[in-house]
C-alpha cells in the first residue's frame, strides 16, 4: 500500500455520500461512483430525532432548515385497533423529526462530500469490482459497496443476499390543489399489509401500501386506498389526485451474509436493509456510511481491529432491528387468519431466511 491510499465508493447515495465526507475531511483521498447523471426523485424519506446528533456532529444539521426541508410532528398509527394512536415528537429530547426531499438532500451531501476533497463521478455503473474503471481502481487500496439492496459489487466479489420476507412498496406522490397541513407520519394496518402516509415540503403528499409481493399479483391499489378509514380519510379531505405513476419498490429486511472482506465492505442498504416499518431507511444508511469511513481511513491507517469494530456495530444493530419488527407485527391481531400477518406472527419470522 503507498502512502497515499485512495478509497473507491461505489454508489453515492446517502451511505456512500456520508462516507465519502468522512474519508475526505480524514484527510483520505476518495472517489465516488454513481451510475445517475444525478440525484434522482424519489417517494420521499422521514428523518428521526434520534438522527440529529448525527447531522450535528457532521455539520449538516442546519441543511434542513435553509433548503426546505418539512418539520414532522411525530407518528400517528391505527395498529393493533381501529382507533389512531399518536406519538407526538415534543417531548422528545433529539426535537422533531423531518419529512425530507431526498433529491435534494442527496444532492446537498454529494456536495457536502465533494467539497470536503471528494472526487465524484456521475454516470459510472459498475456491476462487479472487474468494472471499475482502471483510471479509477489502478491505485486504489480499498473499495465500497453502498449500491443499496443490489448490494452489485460486494455480490460480484461473492457475497450472497439473504432475504428475511418478501416486502414491497406500491408507491405514489399525491398533489393537491389545497394541501394538508398535517405533518404526522400515518401508518395504518389492513388484512393485507399496511399504508404509509407523509406530507412532503412541496405540498405533495407520499402514499405507499406495503405488503408481500408474491400475495400481490394484481393489486387494486386505488380500491384498496379507499377501504382505508386515516388514510382514505387524509387523501380525501384535501382533494389529493395521482402526480405520478405507482411504483413497486423493494422493502424487504435482507443483508449480506458478509459484509467485509479484503480490502472492501459495504455500506447502508447493501449491507443491511430494513423493514420500512423501523424507520431505520435513510438513518441507518448515514449512520452506516458515517462508521463505515472512519473503519475504512482507521484500516487503511494501520488498524485492522476497526474492521471488527465495523461488524459488531452492524451485526447489533441489525439484531436489534429485528427484534423490534417482530414485536411491532405481533402488537397487531385482528387478521390472524390472513397469510400476510400469518407470516409476521410465525416464531420464525426474522430468524431465518428465504
Amino acid at each position: 500500500m503507498g502512502s497515499d491510499p485512495r478509497v473507491v465508493i461505489v454508489g453515492g447515495g446517502p451511505a456512500g455520500a456520508v462516507a465519502a465526507l468522512v474519508l475526505a475531511r480524514r484527510g483520505v483521498r476518495v472517489t465516488v461512483l454513481e451510475s445517475g447523471s444525478g440525484p434522482s426523485a424519489k417517494v420521499g424519506e422521514t428523518l428521526p430525532p434520534s438522527i440529529a446528533p448525527l447531522l450535528r456532529h457532521l455539520g449538516i444539521e442546519g441543511w434542513l432548515e435553509r433548503d426546505g426541508h418539512l418539520r414532522s410532528q411525530g407518528n400517528r398509527s391505527l395498529w393493533g385497533s381501529p382507533e389512531p394512536g399518536e406519538s407526538p415528537f415534543l417531548s422528545n429530547p433529539y426535537g422533531e423529526g423531518w419529512h425530507v426531499d431526498r433529491q435534494r438532500f442527496e444532492a446537498r451531501l454529494a456536495e457536502a462530500a465533494q467539497e470536503a476533497g471528494a472526487e465524484w463521478r456521475w454516470g459510472c455503473r459498475v456491476e462487479r469490482r472487474s468494472d471499475i474503471p482502471a483510471a479509477f481502481v489502478a491505485d486504489a487500496d480499498f473499495v465500497a459497496d453502498a449500491t443499496g439492496r443490489s448490494s452489485r459489487l460486494a455480490r460480484g466479489l461473492g457475497a450472497k443476499r439473504l432475504r428475511y420476507d418478501r416486502l414491497v412498496g406500491i408507491c405514489a406522490l399525491l398533489s393537491s390543489p389545497t394541501p394538508a397541513v398535517d405533518t404526522y407520519t400515518l401508518v395504518e394496518a389492513t388484512p393485507e399489509g399496511w399504508w404509509y402516509s407523509a406530507l412532503l415540503a412541496d405540498g405533495r403528499l407520499a402514499v405507499a401500501f406495503l405488503g408481500d409481493g408474491d400475495l400481490l399479483r394484481s393489486f387494486p391499489w386505488g380500491e384498496r386506498l379507499r377501504e382505508t378509514s386515516a388514510t382514505r380519510e387524509r387523501v380525501e379531505a384535501h382533494g389529493y389526485g395521482t402526480d405520478s405513476p405507482l411504483r413497486t419498490l423493494p422493502a424487504e429486511s435482507s443483508r449480506l451474509d458478509t459484509i467485509a472482506g479484503d480490502n472492501w465492505l459495504a455500506l447502508g442498504d447493501a449491507a443491511v436493509s430494513y423493514d420500512p416499518l423501523s424507520s431505520y431507511g435513510m438513518a441507518s444508511a448515514m449512520g452506516s456510511g458515517f462508521y463505515g469511513g472512519h473503519a475504512i481511513a482507521d484500516m487503511l491507517g494501520g488498524r485492522a481491529e476497526a474492521r471488527l469494530a465495523y461488524l459488531d456495530v452492524m451485526q447489533k444493530a441489525c439484531g436489534t432491528c429485528l427484534d423490534l419488527q417482530r414485536e411491532h407485527y405481533a402488537r397487531e391481531h385482528r387478521w390472524p387468519d390472513a397469510p400476510f400477518w400469518q407470516r409476521r406472527h410465525a416464531p420464525e419470522y426474522g430468524q431465518g431466511t428465504l
